[in-house]
Formats: C-alpha cells, sequence, structure tokens
C-alpha cells in the first residue's frame, strides 16, 4: 500500500487529506487507522510535506530519500545526533550521565509497531529505568491503542482511548499519537463541549520539560456523530457570542 500512496500523492501535487487517500484507494472507514501507519511508512522513502488546513491537514510527496530509512535498527549517525542533542542527559526525567551516572539509551518515542519510523523527531536518549517504564507502559496500552485507532472521528479516537483508562491518567504521548493531528490539545479539550470531565496534570522534569497527563473522570453517550456534533456546538456558540455583542453596544 505504501507504493500505492506515493504514487496516489505524486500524481497530486496540490495535496490530499487523508480522507482524499482513503477515498481515491476505495478504503473503507474502519481502514483509516491502517492508511494512517502506511501513510507514515511513505517517510521511510521520501520527504513528505504537510500543508496546514484547519484539522485537515492536507500531505504532499517531497523529495525522494538518498537512502531509505532503517526500517528496524537506528544507524550510527542517528544514534550519535539523538545522544548529541540530549547533552547527556535522560530526555524524559532529566538526570544526566555525570551527575547521577546514567546509561543513555536511543529509543522511539513512536514504537515502531505502532508506525513510528526511525527518522529523528521520533528519536530520543532515555536513561534505562525511563526506558523500560516507557516499554511497559506502551505494552499495557497496546490493546487500548489499537482499538482506540478503529474509529474515524478524532473525537471518538481520543475519548475512546481516555473511556478505556478511565480515572487514570494517560500521558499525552499516547492522545497525540491516536488523534494524529498537530491539534490534538484543541479535540480533546472541545470533548468537554459533550459533558465530560477531563483532568490535566502537569509535571516540569528537572530538565525542564513540561509533561502532561489527562485523565478522564465523567462520560456520556456519543452523539451520532461526534465531531459534527461539536462544529454544530461551536457554530451556534460563536452566533449565540456574536448576538450578545450586538445587545451590549
Amino acid at each position: 500500500m505504501v507504493g500505492r500512496i506515493a504514487e496516489l500523492l505524486r500524481q497530486h501535487p496540490e495535496g490530499l487529506t487523508s480522507g482524499d487517500i482513503r477515498e481515491k484507494l476505495g478504503l473503507a472507514a474502519n481502514e483509516q487507522s491502517q492508511l494512517d501507519r502506511r501513510r507514515r511508512d511513505v517517510r521511510k522513502w521520501y520527504h513528505l510535506v504537510v500543508i496546514p488546513n484547519g484539522g485537515n491537514p492536507k500531505y504532499c510527496l517531497g523529495a525522494k530519500r538518498e537512502s531509505s530509512v532503517n526500517p528496524t535498527g537506528i544507524n550510527g549517525r542517528l544514534r550519535a545526533e539523538v545522544l548529541r542533542t540530549a547533552r547527556g542527559r535522560c530526555q524524559m526525567c532529566g538526570r544526566s550521565i555525570e551527575a547521577d551516572g546514567v546509561k543513555l539509551q536511543v529509543d522511539h518515542k513512536i514504537p515502531q509497531a505502532w508506525g513510528g519510523t526511525n527518522e529523528v523527531d521520533n528519536l530520543w536518549a532515555l536513561c534505562e529505568e525511563c526506558n523500560h517504564g516507557k516499554k511497559d507502559l506502551f505494552a499495557s496500552q497496546d490493546d487500548k491503542v489499537r482499538s482506540a485507532l478503529n474509529h474515524d472521528s478524532v473525537h471518538l479516537r481520543i475519548g475512546e482511548l481516555l473511556k478505556l483508562n478511565f480515572n487514570s491518567w494517560v500521558p499525552s504521548q499516547l492522545i497525540e499519537f491516536v488523534a494524529n493531528q498537530d491539534d490534538w490539545k484543541k479535540r480533546t479539550r472541545e470533548l468537554r463541549y459533550l459533558d465530560w470531565e477531563i483532568d490535566v496534570k502537569r509535571q516540569k522534569q528537572p530538565s525542564g520539560r513540561v509533561t502532561s497527563s489527562y485523565m478522564l473522570t465523567k462520560f456520556g453517550e456519543w452523539p451520532e456523530d461526534p465531531t459534527k456534533w461539536i462544529r454544530q456546538f461551536e457554530k451556534e456558540r460563536a452566533e449565540s457570542n456574536k448576538a450578545n455583542e450586538s445587545v451590549d453596544e
């Protein structure tokens, strides 16, 4: 499928949304998550340009890479670049080689099993303790993440992941992954329009990096089309605010 996606994007230099790609490939809505993974795989052989388009970005095929990104291992050049960027500190907890005696390992932010690539922006340096903890977390969430990815709506994907972890903290990294959108924070906040209650916890690491987690504490039934319902809610709210401003004047 990777070859078909690349050829399709080549035929449409103006760019295609993920939905456009699915439609032109004749795929069903429940195959969206598989398509998203295959689209990310295109990055192993080509540069993929993302064009902002509201909440539905367009993808354009860029230049072919001089050499494909290794789908299984991390080459020495990448490893050295990641370790140099980390400056001797674990990029999760902030502990350092010099002060704390930790050993750093180069790891994938998004696991390869979930479509993560060997591109440098998907790699980071972790101490052994954080790396093992991250792997345990991702392993424990595997079935939940795969279940959430079965939904076409971004709100359904995020909401179902939170529901599967009801009253438990969900790292933002997992939510960002299932959302597959740059504006995943806004999409998560929009679930509150449904009278859902979502707590947010932010923690500053010794390195200065701030991490966040989300916990669902109350939810209700989904409307027939959550994304459409939320868009209509926002439209009506904007019209109401505009009417109130006119009255105040």
